[in-house]
């Protein structure tokens, strides 16, 4: 059964608007959102470095507000943001965001776009937001865990109904764990880190098609032709993310395991590829058998936004 998707908004009043912003690697996005769910939308490109990103949130909501409706007046009451790195939402600090350009020096996002903007600014790391948002509109409970295989690789948890970002703001960064000792080497300083081999990037590099088409999907349909190259390719990666599947359905023991990133346009051959591979591995283990691990996923649907929604969401239950 498909659940019902919740785009509302409940903790805004009526007149008041909140925004939530997606930071990834390559795209900025923001939308606003009233009570009843979102009402505009805008896209940039992802700006790195400090200077970048604050000129790629200023640019975004300039748009942002342009396309707001015309006929209605909104109090902007908060702003979200997610993005990739060590997040601290207490401090609205991000270090060691890689795949955006910030480095081991904790950089002040929060509090630089709240005095640009003059309006609170919550910062959340960007799969923490995503998974938030998804638990919400997919309506899958308080005990979910997100994983995200697009430009990287990471997981996002929502225990008990928070968020759940760790002491460090590192908590979900599984794509940093490293899964082959004699790997290449990663841009964290480390080798052979998960990330590497079973992210939405690593299949690119795995998997050469048409830019036009996911590698993901031409992949899955070449491998169910009977390409053997396809097929060697695909096994090789959906090991690698089965791997990430079990690291965090034993890690945390979560009851539903999202699904989602740029793969999760595959669509249901993807979903059905992986919960065979978590079978045959679990073939020969008692333990894995009982723990079930294909049962608890859930592919977040490619349509439905939810970095966004969970950044406004969290920027919405923020003290600050």
């Amino acid at each position: 059964m498909t659940p019902a998707h919740h785009r509302d908004v409940p903790a805004l009043a009526p007149g008041e608007v909140a925004v939530g912003i997606d930071i990834g690697g390559t795209k900025t996005l923001a939308t606003a959102y009233t009570s009843l769910g979102a009402v505009a939308s805008a896209r940039r490109r992802t700006l790195h470095g400090q200077d970048g990103l604050l000129v790629s949130v200023d640019e975004v909501l300039a748009e942002l507000a342009g396309a707001l409706p015309a006929t209605a007046e909104f109090t902007l009451r908060a702003i979200g943001i997610g993005i990739p790195g060590v997040v601290s939402p207490t401090l609205g600090t991000v270090a060691n965001g890689v795949n955006v350009g910030i480095g081991a020096e904790a950089l002040p996002l929060a509090g630089l776009v709240a005095e640009r903007t003059g309006v609170p600014v919550h910062l959340e790391n960007d799969v923490a937001a995503a998974t938030f948002g998804a638990a919400h509109a997919l309506g899958v409970g308080d005990d979910v865990a997100l994983i995200s295989l697009g430009t990287g690789l990471a997981a996002g948890m929502v225990l008990d109904g928070v968020p759940r970002t760790g002491s460090r703001g590192s908590a979900g960064e599984i794509g940093h764990i490293p899964y082959r000792e004699d790997g290449p080497l990663c841009p964290c300083g480390q080798h052979g880190c998960l990330e590497l081999y079973a992210s939405g990037r690593a299949l690119a590099g795995m998997w050469d098609t048409d830019p036009a088409t996911r590698p993901v999907t031409d992949l899955l349909r070449s491998a169910h032709e009977g390409d053997p190259r396809a097929r060697t390719v695909l096994d090789q990666w959906m090991g690698a993310v089965a791997h990430a599947v079990t690291l965090v359905g034993l890690g945390v023991d979560v009851a539903a395991i999202l699904i989602g990133g740029g793969v999760s346009e595959a669509g249901q051959p993807f979903l059905e590829e992986l919960q065979d591979t978590l079978r045959s591995r679990a073939h020969d283990s008692g333990f894995l058998t009982q723990m079930d691990l294909a049962s608890r996923l859930v592919l977040v649907p490619p349509d439905l936004e939810v970095a966004t929604l969970g950044a406004c969401l969290a920027a919405l239950r923020s003290p600050g």
